[in-house]
């Protein structure tokens, strides 16, 4: 389509169709959004239509999103067509602000896209610049944000059409016009968007920018000279970019849970590649290996099309390291951290809501003092309670009724029948008393006391058995129970 031909894009609409983008020579022709395909017609006989998708539209923007994020890590897209990018600390990578401006231009010059930038110190400001400034590329200096947007529409404060119109038939028709008048009249007349719209724009109050993902705590750049096309080249910038991590975070005694590998293709696309650690991690040497065997899951599902040029690391959830001994035995601490390594290649593998490990719950109450956690949410492990009562290895998902033969009400038994089998029972040791926990609501909890019995039957077979309640109380009413078997 060329540039001279009018085009625009249609859509149905309140009065039929309507235009929603026009390109510069049906702007030349006195087209504009919003206008009737009829009245555009009558001004451009010539003008071409397509049927425009937002959807799709949409979707551009967000991947054109993603690929801005080799510029900072703070970005987001306000549709239809507007990304905001907030560079703070970020400029000086790019030769400051003018250079980063002016290669972000060219790049999308080489997408075959056509751009309007701006920079300024509020995100209000920047979009004035980016719309209504004389150039293409319009930086307002630290502090003149404020003159600068003065001689400006007031479509520059970002309003509604209606909002803008209602403006103009006051007269009110440039921003200067706003700057200097008091807030509540401004409200009471115009309701609280126009002065919160120019608050923002001036830097008054504050414009939450919602970045599309939160930022990394820290971010490892390695751009490559040329464009590279193979895991082989990846592989090799990948472990530059973990030792330069675990050397960061090394020196400031941290360590990280989660790794985001970020590759930028030339001609846009991101390809992001997350890993998960079970505890915290900054050893350069397990970062790479988690990377690597994520990149040989992928194999073919990684396209790097005409190439890759840059690279980024970034690490999230950083906590502060804490060095500890968990044995006198170097091979002990070895096994240790074998294992959390092997559990992170698990879990980046099957995924960690599928790892699941037993963790100690501040309750007295057998079947509640432990419960699975997911690996990588694993805590460090708790030392046992002194003098902690001998437990079974297995215990059952919830305790078995029992028929129990006892010598004395409130003895232990000497025959039990379970699942319709008898066991003569020729040893027991216990009670083990435990007393209900009165603050859990019913019928979760029983709120009688636990005698339990380890019991020996003539077969050889030890079992863990209670009766839940005492005879010698009147409101009790005993049952007993099959708990747990012991080794």
């Amino acid at each position: 389509m060329s540039a001279y031909s009018p085009f625009a894009l249609v859509q149905s609409g309140a009065r039929g169709i309507e235009i929603t983008a026009i390109n510069q020579a049906a702007e030349i022709a006195g087209l504009a959004k919003g206008m009737s395909i009829t009245e555009a017609r009558a001004l451009a006989g010539t003008l071409r239509t397509e049927r425009a998708t937002p959807d799709l539209d949409k979707s551009r923007l967000w991947q054109f999103a993603l690929w801005c994020l080799r510029y900072s890590p703070l970005v987001t897209a306000r549709t239809p067509d507007d990304i905001f990018i907030d560079i703070t600390g970020c400029a000086h990578l790019f030769g400051g602000e003018a250079m980063m401006m002016a290669t972000i231009h060219t790049r999308l010059q080489g997408f075959g896209l056509t751009s309007r930038l701006g920079l300024a110190d509020t995100m209000g400001a920047a979009w004035a610049a980016s719309h209504y400034g004389a150039d293409s590329k319009t930086l307002i200096r630290y502090g003149n944000h404020r003159s600068f947007i003065a001689p400006l529409p007031i479509a520059a404060l970002r309003l509604k059409a209606e909002t803008q119109s209602r403006l103009q038939q006051l007269g009110l028709r440039y921003v200067k016009q706003l700057l200097d008048m008091p807030t509540a009249p401004l409200t009471t007349r115009f309701g609280p968007v126009v002065a919160a719209r120019l608050h923002q724009t001036t830097g008054a109050d504050a414009e939450i920018f919602d970045p599309l993902f939160p930022p990394p705590e820290y971010r490892l750049s390695h751009p490559f000279l040329e464009p590279v096309l193979f895991l082989d080249g990846i592989s090799h910038a990948l472990d530059s970019l973990t030792d330069r991590l675990s050397h960061v975070l090394a020196g400031q005694q941290k360590a990280a849970r989660r790794l985001c590998l970020n590759l930028f293709r030339i001609d846009g696309h991101l390809e992001q590649i997350a890993v998960n650690t079970s505890r915290p991690c900054h050893e350069a040497s397990h970062m790479l290996l988690l990377f690597r065997e994520r990149l040989s899951q992928l194999g073919e599902e990684i396209n790097p099309g005409f190439g890759y040029d840059l690279m980024t690391l970034d690490a999230f959830e950083v906590e502060i390291r804490q060095d500890h001994q968990s044995s006198w035995h170097a091979k002990d601490n070895q096994g240790e951290e074998t294992l959390n390594r092997l559990l992170d290649r698990f879990g980046n593998r099957f995924g960690f809501d599928q790892i699941r490990y037993w963790e100690r719950v501040d309750s007295h109450i057998p079947e509640r003092s432990i419960r699975q956690s997911s690996a990588n949410t694993k805590q460090e492990p708790t030392e046992p309670r002194p003098n902690a009562p001998v437990r079974p290895l297995l215990l059952l998902p919830q305790p078995a009724p029992i028929d129990v033969l006892a010598e004395v009400p409130d003895g232990p038994p000497i025959r039990f029948q379970w699942r319709r089998r008898h066991y003569s029972i020729i040893a027991a040791e216990g009670p083990e008393r435990i007393a209900p926990e009165w603050w859990r609501k019913a019928p979760q909890n029983s709120f009688q006391t636990r005698d339990y019995y380890r019991v020996e039957d003539k077969d050889g077979y030890r079992f863990w058995i209670y009766r839940d309640g005492l005879y010698e109380r009147s409101n009790d009413h005993p049952r007993w129970f099959i708990h747990g078997f012991f080794a």
